[in-house]
């Protein structure tokens, strides 16, 4: 498509936002001393690059008239003159303030997808019969009225104007951590050094091929004054804590509280994983003007590719990376109802595993041994699946399905269109059918998922980089031992 086009396209969208900026942002969803070596920052954008703000209303902004992006930049330029202090302090706010916006965000999503779900379970249409799937078209509309409503409750257009990141450069820059190697420098340097090491570690965590913050991050743990026991994944996702406590307790022969944490963390992950899922129905520049199923198709397959890497970003664990990790919740609950003699729950958590393990070898000779002590109690409730490990293991497999027929077919698509001359219209659709070509970053990780062993986890679970990370290693549990 040629850079004309773009132009035009972004011109009218931005217009289209800027005249109504909330509806239009709901429904895109659901270094030390002198010595120490920092990680290559991004670069660092001026205000001017940012776009024009006039449109705002005073009090369309937060109430000191910053966003999370400003609040960046702020700490940038303190990074940058040297005022260790103010770097802190605005740093710390931009992250917080980023976080703020991203649970905003995801949850009026996740809110008003149950919304139209509870209207689709009614059958509450304006009309009765589904002519021309329309009833499909209605509960879109009302989602979109759901998430309008729900953007002005919290205000979530004070966090981000859309015009200020309409190329995703700050995006890019909070879910990539960037901002963390800038924390660490300036936690060194205004004597904070634990938390230089958790801003260290943190990044790492993310970004464990970094050899220049491992350095640094090494240099940290050996200071004097650091505390190894506060030292923290500060974006660790809520679940993690509940799981590792679920282990401890079951190594501790602390049945009934291992079952309580781990039932817990089950709830946490499947929460924690949708916020993320969600968060990736945001805006998608197509690169051209598409009709509208091409639009559709389009959004729908780079959302798709999105949350298909968030099943994946939640393996990783204070700096080591376990694949398939919700079923292995299961596992060990299997086990911990065993304990306590709750044979159905573990019978049926056993059967929850072996959904994502069909082949397992273990988990069908437990299952017999409880058949055995269970006896006559044994009901047909017991060969049931719990529901939200059907549900989770259904929505993998169909996506799995999906992301596969998307590359084999639009990759058909191409390769034939290559062996002909096409019109401009046809080499557009092809250009904006293929998410790939919009997403380098999300490239790699489809097309590994697509797969039964990929490339990238087998390179995670297997590079020994993830084990040099400092844990924080509560008793009885290291983070070199198995989940």
């Amino acid at each position: 498509m040629t850079m004309v086009a773009r132009r035009l396209w972004r011109n009218r969208t931005r217009a289209l936002v800027i005249a109504g900026c909330c509806l239009a942002f709901a429904a895109s969803a659901v270094a030390q001393t002198d010595d120490v070596e920092t990680t290559s920052a991004p670069a660092v954008r001026t205000g001017d690059d940012r776009g024009d703000q006039s449109a705002y209303a005073e009090d369309d902004t937060p109430e000191d008239g910053s966003s999370f992006i400003d609040q960046y930049e702020q700490g940038i330029q303190s990074y940058l003159s040297n005022e260790w202090e103010d770097c802190v302090y605005f740093l710390e706010r931009a992250l917080e303030g980023y976080r703020t916006y991203y649970e905003s965000v995801a949850n009026c999503r996740i809110e008003c997808e149950y919304a139209a779900r509870d209207v689709k379970h009614r059958g509450d249409f304006l009309h009765g019969s589904n002519v021309d799937n329309l009833q499909h078209y209605e509960l879109i509309l009302r989602r979109t009225l759901c998430l309008s409503k729900c953007a002005r409750k919290y205000a979530i257009y004070r966090y981000l104007p859309f015009s200020e990141d309409f190329d995703g450069h700050y995006m890019d820059i909070f879910q990539e951590l960037k901002a963390y190697p800038y924390l660490y420098s300036c936690y060194v340097k205004s004597n904070r050094i634990t938390l230089a090491a958790s801003a260290a570690y943190t990044y790492l965590v993310k970004h464990p091929e970094d050899t220049v913050m491992k350095k640094n991050f090494e240099q940290a743990i050996e200071m004097p004054g650091i505390d190894r026991d506060e030292i923290n994944d500060l974006e660790e996702k809520k679940f993690v804590a509940l799981l590792i406590g679920g282990i401890v307790d079951e190594q501790a022969k602390n049945w009934e509280h291992a079952i309580e944490q781990l039932e817990a963390s089950i709830k946490q992950f499947i929460f924690d994983e949708n916020q993320c899922r969600a968060f990736c129905e945001g805006e998608f520049d197509h690169g051209f003007l598409p009709d509208f199923i091409t639009a559709t198709g389009n959004h729908f397959t780079n959302a798709l590719y999105c949350k298909r890497n968030c099943t994946g970003n939640m393996g990783m664990i204070r700096g080591k990376y376990y694949e398939s990790l919700f079923p292995r919740h299961y596992q060990h609950l299997q086990s911990a109802y065993y304990q306590v003699k709750m044979y159905k729950e573990s019978y049926r958590a056993g059967m929850s595993y072996l959904l994502f393990h069909t082949d397992d070898l273990e988990m069908p000779e437990a299952l017999k041994t409880i058949e055995a002590e269970a006896k006559g109690s044994v009901t047909t409730d017991f060969f049931k699946p719990r529901r939200e490990a059907v549900e989770y293991n259904d929505r993998m497999v169909y996506e799995k399905k999906l992301a596969r027929f998307i590359k084999q077919e639009f990759d058909q698509l191409e390769a034939a269109g290559s062996e002909e001359e096409h019109e401009p219209v046809e080499q557009e659709y092809e250009e904006g059918s293929d998410p790939e070509d919009q997403r380098n970053d999300h490239e790699s990780k489809s097309e590994a998922e697509d797969e039964d062993s990929t490339e990238e986890d087998t390179q995670s679970a297997d590079d020994g980089s993830f084990n040099e990370l400092y844990p924080k290693e509560p008793v009885g549990y290291g983070d070199r031992d198995e989940l």
